[in-house]
């Protein structure tokens, strides 16, 4: 075994995570990925302030950037909202114009900005149960520093799965629900899905 020094290490006990509680977070933009073919960048943010400071700096979201990510979609449909984000960001930032940043197609100015971001719950299939269970708390979208604290801002509700959302999970998982209980998809049951 290779030599380990634990002596800065703080002890933890075993099965003690200290999961991300759903509500709205002081953060600062990390990285900003472009995203060309498909007209969006990926905004990877992490918490600056309070219990969860530096949550995601842990080497457990090394390679997990969709844990703490936001997609701003550039296409026209979605401009209007690109834009309310941009504003937001400017103005947890003064001095600093998000949108004539990108307007100059310069996004990489928007890392090392401060921003709100509202981490909410996540309904998602469980492969391994067979049930729909909660995820941990994502970035659902921006606030204002301002606005942190309220209700709708740190109280966030889940984000719940609607029936053809839950019939995808299940085929995508490979999986059929019938009869209250979970089969192979490769089973000969009826297509019809009780939800």
């Amino acid at each position: 075994m290779r030599p380990i020094n634990l002596s800065n290490i703080a002890e933890k006990a075993e099965g003690e995570f200290n999961r991300l509680k759903p509500g709205a977070y002081p953060c600062t933009i990390m990285r900003v990925e472009d995203v060309p073919d498909k007209e969006y960048f990926w905004v990877v943010v992490d918490i600056i302030a309070g219990d969860y400071k530096d949550y995601f700096s842990d080497a457990f979201y090394a390679d997990k950037d969709y844990a703490h990510r936001l997609c701003f979609s550039y296409k026209e449909s979605a401009q209007g909202m690109l834009k309310g984000r941009l504003h937001v960001i400017s103005d947890c930032n003064h001095g600093f114009d998000a949108e004539a940043a990108i307007n100059a197609g310069k996004e990489q100015m928007l890392v090392g900005k401060a921003v709100g971001v509202v981490f909410r719950e996540e309904e998602y299939y469980n492969k391994k149960t067979g049930e729909f269970e909660m995820g941990s708390a994502r970035p659902d979208r921006v606030c204002r520093l301002t606005e942190l604290e309220e209700e709708r801002n740190a109280k966030p509700k889940p984000k719940m799965l609607n029936e053809s959302q839950k019939r995808a999970a299940m085929e995508r998982a490979g999986m059929r629900q019938a009869a209250g209980t979970v089969v192979s998809a490769s089973d000969d049951y009826s297509d019809d899905i009780p939800f």
